[in-house]
């Protein structure tokens, strides 16, 4: 992907006019006064499908990059460098195999682009595709209108239509193999990956054929088939329908997720255009954060089977670590760091009648589907009905451990309404009183803070001979790490310092070498940004004094680069990231002891979280290991955390000497 389609991707056309513009909803799409000339009849429309805009007054049109040209006076390129500050993207030149690879990826959208037109004409006039035209029809209920418009297809029972229909294009097989459309075998041969097939595009954002769904008519194993992880497709980022979805989920404020490619478009046939699907059944990161942008609720539409529900369970796992986890970083004009909680997305679960699927509700009772989407509960109540479904003859041991186990999803809930919500409805299904409930959330909330305290104070020998937990202790340890800042947090931090001065590392490194610690490796970053600006932090540190700072060659993209800049901490006196980058450490040259000392520093305080998390996790470990009686893994676990132990002990007392040094 380009930078430009990056930034066009990234930014909603009707977000950026709108702020120049007051724009009214008139159907799909909006209106409003000219901006380029005088009128009193709104003649100037915006199309969120298509990303486009027309003045039918000035004849105007274009995309968002031509609309701020046009209403700024920009060039292209002052036009590019507002609109990729605007979302986050950084521009920098180009390498030559970086222009090769955006040659490559253009050729394969085309490739895409007519293999989708030509399944579609298939299905449309092909005697062959006249079972799946039944298939649509019959059990599918679809109309020809919706057939033309998601461009269904069909792909024939032939190894090689399509690759001869394309390369008398001119594509090249390659081409093909790379764009996933044909499968080249262990012996070399090649021949069409989808033959006798209902073919469904998988479109961006932008609305560009990246991939194919596929189904079998005939009952042959693999009923669903999808396009194989390619250069324009990747599963994990894209969610089905978004491009067509993109405007109702904004305008409701809601975003419902289902399961199948199918039941997107019988929705949308519907009338519900807020629908997705995903390439599985549960949310991504990515595609958490693309539907959290455009709509405060989330809400799944899973079956009510197993895999549904596990799928329930991840969606929950990668909400708490993508969105209440993540915060926003700050840095003064000393370089201290501060952090802020991010707001949480609203996820919700739609509780779909047994055995159907929401084509079919839409399709019998369009009604009930509207309601049940209203009705969708909140993911924590949905999880304590699945954890309490089958309780009903539970006995005070089970019953106290479903609390401790739900425990750890309560105590997040920091609204106080929520979380008496929580605890009346878990209390009522377990016929527990919610005091007893509470009691019991706050003796895990306290074992949890005495945590990091049993860690600090346990000696190494004491901890190595023994499965259970670490011995308990009354006495608090000034030491121990807060949970304020987290390990992310301070691996920018840690990175935006040593890029001042690259040449620090060995004053970092020689530190950690004294507390016995490891030193720095790609391993204390979890970013792999910064793991791939760690990479050339040690290439400029090993370099010449001064060496400019840029990312490496070889690398498709300058996120690391990004990221820094970001802190701009001389005010983005220029538009260059390196040159703002460099302009910091012409600054801090004569302050490098102060650098020196912020990074020895920082560096430590990552090793002693790190160990610190590790600390709670193992215990856990070690208790399931004794249970079932895995010696092995118990004596494995036991030296675990007999080395977090001790890197955290070592991390401390490091940290101690220093600051008792300053």
């Amino acid at each position: 992907m380009s930078v430009i389609d990056e930034v066009r991707s990234r930014l909603d056309i009707v977000e950026v006019i709108g702020e120049y513009v007051p724009l009214k909803r008139v159907g799909k799409n909006y209106r409003g006064l000219s901006p380029f000339k005088a009128e009193r009849t709104p003649s100037f429309f915006v199309f969120p499908h298509t990303q486009t805009f027309k003045d039918f007054s000035s004849g105007a049109q274009g995309d968002v990059f031509t609309f701020v040209m046009l209403k700024e006076g920009w060039t292209f390129a002052e036009a590019l460098r507002e609109l990729a500050r605007r979302a986050g993207v950084t521009l920098a030149p180009q390498t030559p195999e970086q222009q090769r690879a955006q040659q490559h990826e253009q050729r394969l959208l085309e490739a895409l682009a007519l293999a989708a037109a030509y399944f579609h004409q298939l299905l449309l006039s092909a005697p062959q595709a006249e079972p799946c035209r039944r298939y649509l029809r019959e059990q599918r209920h679809l109309t020809q209108d919706t057939i033309v418009a998601w461009q269904l297809g069909y792909s024939l029972e032939s190894y090689h239509a399509l690759s001869q229909y394309l390369t008398a294009k001119g594509f090249s097989m390659q081409e093909l193999v790379d764009a996933g459309l044909v499968v080249e075998n262990e012996e070399g041969k090649r021949y069409d990956r989808f033959r006798g097939r209902l073919m469904i595009p998988i479109r961006n954002a932008r609305g560009e054929v990246v991939g194919f769904g596929s189904r079998s008519l005939d009952g042959s194993e693999p009923k669903y088939m999808n396009s194989p992880q390619t250069a324009v497709f990747d599963k994990g980022q894209l969610l089905f329908g978004l491009d067509r979805a993109r405007v109702a989920i904004r305008e409701t404020g809601v975003a419902v997720l289902v399961e199948g490619y199918m039941d997107v478009i019988g929705c949308h046939q519907a009338g519900f255009s807020n629908v997705v699907a995903g390439m599985g059944t549960s949310l991504s990161e990515s595609q958490l954060r693309a539907l959290r942008k455009l709509a405060p609720r989330i809400v799944l539409a899973l079956d009510a089977d197993a895999a549904g529900q596990r799928a329930v369970l991840r969606s929950l796992d990668v909400a708490r670590t993508s969105l209440e986890q993540e915060t926003t970083l700050a840095f003064d004009a000393r370089g201290a760091l501060r952090t802020q909680a991010r707001l949480n997305a609203d996820l919700r679960v739609a509780l779909l009648p047994e055995g159907k699927d929401p084509d079919e509700i839409v399709l019998e009772s369009p009604e009930q589907w509207q309601r049940l989407i209203a009705e969708a509960r909140p993911i924590l109540d949905h999880v304590i009905e699945m954890a309490t479904c089958q309780q009903e003859h539970a006995d005070a041991f089970q019953k106290s451990q479903i609390v401790r186990d739900l425990a750890p999803l309560m105590l997040e809930l920091t609204d106080p309404i929520q979380r008496d919500s929580a605890v009346q409805h878990l209390a009522q299904r377990l016929h527990l009183t919610p005091r007893a409930v509470m009691q019991t959330l706050r003796e895990v909330e306290r074992a949890l803070k005495r945590a990091p305290r049993r860690a600090a104070r346990a000696s190494p020998e004491e901890t190595a001979h023994t499965s259970e937990t670490p011995p308990r202790t009354t006495q608090s340890n000034p030491d121990a790490p807060t949970p304020a800042t987290s390990p992310p947090a301070l691996e920018l931090h840690l990175i935006a310092l040593l890029f001042r001065k690259p040449e620090l590392l060995f004053d970092v490194n020689a530190a950690l070498t004294r507390a016995e610690l490891t030193v720095l490796s790609e391993e204390d970053f979890s970013d792999a940004a910064l793991r791939r600006g760690f990479r050339t932090l040690q290439r400029i540190a090993l370099s010449a004094p001064n060496t400019p700072i840029a990312p490496d060659e070889d690398e498709e993209d300058a996120a690391w680069l990004a990221l820094l800049a970001d802190y701009d901490l001389v005010g983005g006196a220029t538009d260059s990231p390196a040159a703002r980058l460099e302009a910091q450490r012409r600054l801090d040259e004569n302050d490098t002891q102060w650098l020196r000392e912020q990074a020895i520093q920082t560096a430590l305080r990552i090793r002693e979280l790190r160990a610190h998390q590790d600390r709670l996790a193992l215990p856990y470990l070690i208790e399931d290991a004794r249970h079932t009686g895995d010696q092995e893994a118990l004596k494995r676990y036991n030296l675990k955390l007999t080395q977090a132990l001790q890197q955290l002990l070592r991390a401390q007392k490091a940290l101690r000497l220093r600051s008792a040094l300053v």
